[in-house]
């Protein structure tokens, strides 16, 4: 029963096979242009980081043309939900508005010179409260998103390279995820802090 008062929304490369007909080509920040797909995952980061919902896409579906998971997110009624500038877009806060839920994203200047020039009052709340110290603080959480991506690359082989067609890409993210949320379990349920789980070693 973990608490989900705090969530965040973030997407990740996944690299396929070459031969992979239904991938496409697109950019990621840490491997540049690559042809794959892309995980877009929300998860619950307040006490233990669990994926909520995810969505899996060709590698050249931008972050925040997945609205989708906000109306999936809405069934756990968190407190807010934290993003990175991918995601500082109109329509997402109208959404979000919409859903009575609260978005907090880094701000995305795209060719504003200063915030005060934002012509939507939501961005403009938006970018206010995160150069707030509440908003600087609250905001911090959303790395652990970037470090459960990690972990399940890292630890879950979440990315296969090898793998090819989108529904073989999708089974096996859901096998790795119902891996990592049995490790979660039983890691709470026996008082275990660090990663290396005695059973994964």
């Amino acid at each position: 029963d973990p608490s989900v008062r705090i969530c965040t929304v973030d997407g990740t490369a996944l690299r396929s096979s070459k031969y992979d007909s239904q991938a496409k080509c697109g950019r990621g920040t840490r491997l540049g242009k690559y042809k794959g797909y892309k995980l877009h995952c929300a998860a619950s980061v307040t006490d233990i980081v669990l994926p909520l919902s995810f969505s899996l896409t060709t590698a050249n579906v931008y972050d925040n043309q997945v609205s989708d998971l906000l109306y999936e997110v809405k069934t756990y009624n968190p407190f807010v939900i934290l993003a990175d500038a991918a995601y500082d877009d109109s329509s997402w806060f109208k959404i979000s508005q919409d859903l009575s839920l609260n978005l907090l994203t880094d701000i995305n200047m795209r060719r504003s010179k200063n915030i005060e020039s934002f012509t939507d009052e939501l961005r403009y709340q938006n970018a206010l409260f995160l150069e707030s110290p509440i908003g600087c603080t609250l905001y911090k959480q959303r790395i652990k998103i970037e470090q459960l991506f990690s972990v399940l690359k890292g630890l879950y082989n979440l990315e296969n390279p090898r793998l090819y067609g989108k529904n073989r890409y999708e089974r096996h993210i859901k096998w790795v995820l119902l891996a990592y949320l049995i490790d979660e379990f039983n890691k709470n349920k026996n008082g275990i802090k660090s990663r290396k789980y005695p059973w994964n070693l």
